[in-house]
């Protein structure tokens, strides 16, 4: 199916900052692309300008983030931006980048969004892709998550998340994704972890850039931050993250 025309950028973009894992600093950009290109990375900081394009044939982590590959090289947390990019509903980019992870910015999706509307959105002529689902699919994985897809008009995604810590707990919310919906209410959530985990996750080289800066961190009580940005930033976050593992399909649902 299709609705609407597919859409690239009007001009050339940059955002620098480090990743939340890798702790290694990176610049992305962000160029214009020919229709039916699709995103795809390129990892200008390597030989050869390696190109890995942006679908789910190339993913090849899913650890506390998703990453992608092709050979030996990666590029680590891609899921912000492909939310972004997403929310933004553009379909075909370029995005160099100068090092092995995604900026994290300030843990959220707002600073990608903010530079998206920076770049200027250019309509394409042919018509964009999009999935519709005939009948409910249900997924249930062993860990215990559950998930269903079922047919409707739009993108409405149902969640709820539960964690054994005071400000947390269980956490439910529906949202609607319209033209600004995503930008006020998913966007500014932050990504999030707790103290006791910090060595575990330090001992297998993960979190080595994470901070209070770029996200909201917990310790046994309550949260070391000053203040959430919702209630339930938490759940948004995690619906943000879902938003942009769904745009790995190469297809607006």
């Amino acid at each position: 199916m299709s609705h609407g025309n597919q859409n690239t950028i009007e001009k050339v973009v940059s955002i620098y900052g480090i990743g939340v894992h890798s702790g290694a600093p990176a610049t992305l950009s962000f160029h214009p692309a020919e229709p039916d290109t699709g995103l795809r990375f390129i990892r200008t900081d390597l030989e050869g300008s390696p190109e890995i394009p942006v679908d789910l044939d190339h993913v090849v982590g899913t650890d506390l983030g998703t990453s992608l590959g092709e050979g030996e090289v990666r590029i680590l947390t891609v899921e912000h931006v492909l939310a972004a990019l997403a929310a933004r509903d553009i379909q075909n980019a370029v995005l160099e980048l100068s090092g092995p992870e995604l900026p994290i910015l300030d843990g959220s999706f707002q600073g990608y969004m903010e530079i998206l509307e920076e770049a200027g959105i250019q309509e394409q002529d042919p018509a964009k892709a999009v999935i519709q689902i005939p009948e409910p699919i249900t997924v249930e994985l062993p860990s215990g998550e559950f998930y269903v897809a079922a047919p409707g008009k739009g993108l409405r995604i149902s969640a709820t998340i539960e964690f054994d810590h005071p400000a947390i707990g269980r956490q439910f919310g529906t949202f609607y994704f319209g033209e600004d919906s995503f930008l006020q209410e998913i966007a500014p959530a932050r990504t999030f972890g707790f103290k006791t985990d910090a060595d575990g996750l330090h001992a297998r080289g993960l979190a080595l850039g994470a901070s209070l800066e770029n996200t909201v961190v917990m310790d046994d009580e309550g949260v070391l931050n000053e203040e959430l940005r919702f209630s339930d930033e938490f759940l948004r976050h995690k619906v943000g993250d879902m938003v942009g593992d769904l745009s790995l399909l190469g297809a607006s649902l």
